[in-house]
């Protein structure tokens, strides 16, 4: 079964970074004049390709729509009155607002790594390397690759000292025994190493899973014990043994 947030992999993200840098790196050397023009483009290809990938992977088949569990319409009123909620969707929002530290980093590794450590760079390859072409793609090729490392290993330190957090909140959804309709349009699917939390005091049910602890799709509802039950006795998932979220 997928999986409930639909994401490109590590390896695909990878593949797309190296590709990236490649095609950069030829750009620069050939065609400077189209650079800004080809990252752009580049940037708007790769956003859609992976912005259909997850809308067509969230499309449910008529056999996965059939036989309705639990219906929920009124979910975001509901989650409206949980108290903890705001303080939760704040803490989401710096997270999120932290994995963007990279960015201004860019405008400050690009100048000193062109005005300190490219001239080395350079007079090395040229000296290695009669073909003139060569020498500038690797020279161009090691600042991006250098760039990408650093700027990745500031990503990873960040999400590894801020844990990222992913609080989904249908404002309605279906339950069926393959996953959750949520608005009508995004179909997240169970699978095996689910499971759910149950907090009745707050109204909802948060589907989880191990594989990715910081997603989390809660569902709000006034008969949220009624859910429950119906998860429990058609053995959809199962009820978490302890908080996998944490």
């Amino acid at each position: 079964m997928k999986e409930m947030s639909q994401q490109p992999s590590k390896l695909q993200m990878i593949l797309m970074s190296q590709i990236a840098i490649i095609l950069m790196s030829l750009v620069t050397t050939f065609f400077p004049q189209y650079y800004l023009v080809v990252i752009i483009l580049y940037t708007i290809i790769i956003l859609g390709l992976t912005s259909y990938s997850a809308t067509r992977k969230s499309k449910a088949s008529p056999e996965e729509l059939k036989n309705p569990i639990f219906r929920e319409q009124n979910a975001m009123k509901i989650a409206m009155l949980d108290k903890n909620l705001s303080k939760e969707l704040m803490k989401q929002m710096k997270v999120t607002m932290m994995t963007f530290i990279t960015l201004p980093l860019v405008f400050i590794l690009f100048p000193l790594y062109r005005g300190n450590v490219e001239p080395i760079v350079s007079e090395a390859l040229r000296s290695m390397l009669e073909n003139e072409s060569l020498a500038t793609f690797l020279n161009f090729l090691i600042m991006y690759e250098i760039i990408f490392m650093v700027l990745n290993i500031v990503r990873i330190a960040t999400m590894k000292k801020f844990k990222p957090i992913n609080i989904m909140l249908p404002q309605q959804y279906i339950v069926y025994r393959a996953g959750v309709l949520a608005n009508n349009k995004m179909f997240i699917r169970f699978s095996e190493e689910q499971c759910f939390n149950y907090n009745p005091k707050r109204h909802y049910v948060e589907i989880l899973s191990p594989k990715n602890p910081g997603f989390k799709l809660r569902l709000y509802s006034d008969n949220i014990g009624r859910l429950r039950d119906k998860l429990l006795s058609e053995g959809i998932i199962r009820e978490c043994k302890e908080d996998v979220s944490q």
